[in-house]
């Protein structure tokens, strides 16, 4: 087992803790229809932890830790903090974030800061479908905000030991963990890792992978054997 020292861990932790708590968002602002609709000139571009290559995916798996020991204390989603908090303190929360960033034909709810998405048109990557979104008590559940990394994979990989503001920024970790998918292959998913499940769109696969070892990288969170196998196992398939 490859393991980094306990020192090391708090420092890079408190790190990543300090970074994110200082960035501070401008307020986002989209033009206005002449009907009163707000549309977002989102151009659905992936999130940034989908670009990193195979190869550096390769290397950083490389230095993640492998574990798989039992960790006694029983996951709470509450001690992530609130669902979707506004982490960034750009005055909108997580979710409709990352809707408008994820999402093209945007379309946010006036008198919301051009914050609240009330439509627009997800490219899937974990099925391969477009889904068109629609706000709304049931029909928001089409579309959902996946932690590449799961809160509960995450709690069995280190971060039970973190402090709740640590768990917070995580949850809300829009710049490598966060990602608009098919609500049915988020819910399939559930808190599995990749030795349990992969994207059905084959042309996922490769991003998925490499994201999920960014994510482990930059929070210093352990792996599953089976999961780095099978990580290691599409990595090297990806040109």
């Amino acid at each position: 087992m490859r393991r980094r020292t306990k020192q090391q861990l708090v420092t890079a932790a408190a790190l990543f803790a300090a970074a994110a708590v200082g960035a501070i968002a401008a307020p986002y602002v989209h033009p206005t229809t002449a009907t009163g609709e707000v549309r977002s000139t989102s151009t659905g571009q992936p999130s940034p932890s989908s670009t990193v290559s195979a190869a550096e995916a390769l290397r950083d798996l490389r230095t993640l830790e492998i574990s798989d020991a039992y960790v006694p204390a029983r996951y709470d989603r509450d001690a992530f903090g609130p669902a979707w908090a506004d982490t960034d303190r750009n005055g909108c929360d997580t979710r409709n974030d990352v809707l408008r960033r994820d999402l093209t034909a945007v379309v946010v709810k006036p008198g919301t800061n051009g914050c609240v998405v009330l439509a627009g048109t997800l490219h899937d990557p974990y099925t391969g479908r477009t889904i068109t979104f629609e706000r709304g008590n049931t029909s928001s559940l089409a579309v959902q905000i996946d932690h590449r990394v799961p809160l509960a994979y995450a709690w069995r990989h280190g971060a039970a030991s973190w402090t709740p503001k640590q768990r917070e920024l995580f949850a809300n970790d829009q710049a490598t963990n966060l990602v608009a998918v098919d609500g049915p292959a988020n819910e399939e998913k559930s808190d599995s890792g990749p030795a349990e499940w992969m994207p059905a769109n084959a042309g996922d696969t490769c991003s998925y992978a490499a994201s999920f070892v960014t994510v482990a990288t930059k929070w210093h969170l352990s792996i599953a054997t089976a999961d780095e196998h099978a990580l290691a196992r599409t990595l090297t398939t990806c040109s």
